[in-house]
């Protein structure tokens, strides 16, 4: 939890994780004019956290969550839960997300991990993976992110996908939303960029400044929050400089057990703060 406090101020933005969400440096955070976002994760099917186990194992949402037919691996972390349109993830989803509201008041929105127009999951093939299958996924993906977007309009909150909604076929990059032939989601309020250089900004850049991106979202009305974590400081200082991204962090796998210094102040959003 190391620097968590440093983003307690009007423009902060944290992520909190599967277990430590009430942190009391969360709650700092909050009461201080900070944003923070929970992760949850509805596409693999690891159960670890309060959360998790509420969404994928028989709980007071639902009976157990299966996995996607065929049982592919996503990676080292779990297979691939069945998220169809209709699956019995779908219908528990949104009795997940209120309660994590209710559990949490200091909460800003949802950071919902893993879900894309497509898989880039290096457990299977998405070539091979069939265009029903491939259907399935992108229809099963539109589902969670809509439970998200009425769960948090309800309470004035937000919502960032890590996931990518790349403008393409669906064979190809899966789509954007609604317009497959754009960049972006348009029921998010931004996205994230996860370990990618600045020798890739060129598409980044297109991707992250889509204008598809949170027109569905009352609570940013269109303005795209885009986050974006770097595995250098040239590789940060590139993707500051390209004016694309709301929050840039050089931030490495390991290092998600802790937040990074700021590499600069920060400034009013406007973002929900929680209380």
């Amino acid at each position: 939890m190391s620097n968590v406090n440093l983003y307690a101020q009007p423009g902060g933005l944290v992520v909190a994780g599967r277990d430590n969400y009430n942190n009391p440096a969360f709650h700092n955070v909050a009461n201080n004019g900070g944003t923070v976002l929970i992760y949850l994760d509805a596409v693999i099917d690891n159960d670890y956290g309060t959360y998790h186990n509420l969404l994928h194992n028989t709980s007071a949402c639902g009976p157990a969550v299966p996995r996607w037919p065929g049982e592919p691996q996503a990676n080292q972390w779990g297979y691939l839960a069945d998220f169809r349109p209709g699956s019995v993830l779908q219908s528990k989803l949104e009795c997940v997300l209120e309660r994590m509201v209710a559990d949490n008041p200091h909460m800003g929105g949802f950071f919902i991990d893993d879900v894309g127009s497509r898989s880039w999951f290096g457990g299977f093939n998405w070539s091979t993976f069939g265009a029903a299958n491939q259907q399935a996924y992108r229809d099963g993906a539109i589902g969670i992110v809509q439970t998200a977007r009425r769960v948090a309009d309800r309470y004035g909150l937000i919502f960032i996908v890590n996931g990518t909604w790349g403008a393409g076929t669906l064979a190809s990059a899966g789509g954007g939303y609604p317009n497959m032939n754009a960049h972006g989601l348009s029921l998010a309020d931004g996205g994230f960029v996860e370990h990618h250089g600045a020798n890739e900004l060129p598409y980044w850049t297109n991707y992250a400044t889509s204008p598809q991106w949170a027109t569905a979202s009352p609570r940013t009305g269109g303005v795209e929050f885009m986050l974006s974590a770097n595995e250098s400081n040239s590789d940060r200082d590139a993707y500051i400089a390209s004016g694309a991204f709301a929050y840039v962090v050089n931030q490495t796998e390991p290092a998600y057990q802790q937040a990074p210094v700021p590499w600069g102040p920060f400034h009013y959003t406007g973002l929900p703060t929680g209380n």
